[in-house]
């Protein structure tokens, strides 16, 4: 199984092997903070508190699935996942749906379109990184882009999540128009 940051190398043996998971699990849920805060929709309190301790644990699991770190972030990194959850779960918007009992699963609401933005060494930058980057903000060089695009677009960009959003349930008509009148303004 290669290593989830995608450097190819090669995870061995049955701890190193689940630490591997974990750290993708990781990766997952900070992909889908980090979604949640380049939405225009309010994040809940805490948010950011909870996207810095879990990337200190994935870092802290690439150190060591690269045998570059000593410790084990395991523990920690199990809680964070359950805290994580925990908080996650108290937002509709941010869990799959159980169309059957109309609730969420526990399952980040990720498609297959956001896994694909997945940032494999800083999964808390998937969406704000590049936002910014293409916007010329402070994280424009993670983007690799040092050029600045029209204001316009990350407006459109903004509509077109919140579109997504109600297109898939997670959002009503009413609470659709809200955001979008909350952006035109």
């Amino acid at each position: 199984m290669d290593c989830v940051c995608g450097c190819r190398r090669e995870i061995e043996g049955a701890r190193l092997t689940q630490r591997n998971f974990v750290a993708a699990s990781v990766a997952l849920e900070l992909l889908a903070w980090d979604k949640n805060r380049a939405s225009p929709i309010p994040g809940p309190d805490g948010r950011e508190g909870l996207i810095a301790r879990g990337t200190d644990c994935y870092q802290r699991l690439l150190y060591s699935l690269h045998e570059e770190g000593g410790g084990d972030p395991d523990a920690d990194c199990e809680e964070w996942l359950r805290e994580s959850g925990e908080m996650r779960l108290q937002r509709s918007d941010m869990n799959k749906k159980n169309w059957l009992l109309g609730r969420g699963t526990g399952s980040p609401n990720l498609s297959e379109h956001d896994v694909a933005q997945l940032d494999r060494l800083h999964p808390e930058l998937s969406f704000t990184g590049k936002v910014a980057a293409r916007s010329g903000g402070p994280e424009a060089s993670i983007g690799g882009t040092d050029q600045a695009a029209p204001a316009d677009e990350d407006l459109v960009d903004k509509l077109e999540r919140l579109r997504i959003l109600r297109d898939d349930g997670v959002l009503t008509e009413d609470e659709f128009a809200a955001a979008k009148a909350r952006l035109l303004d």
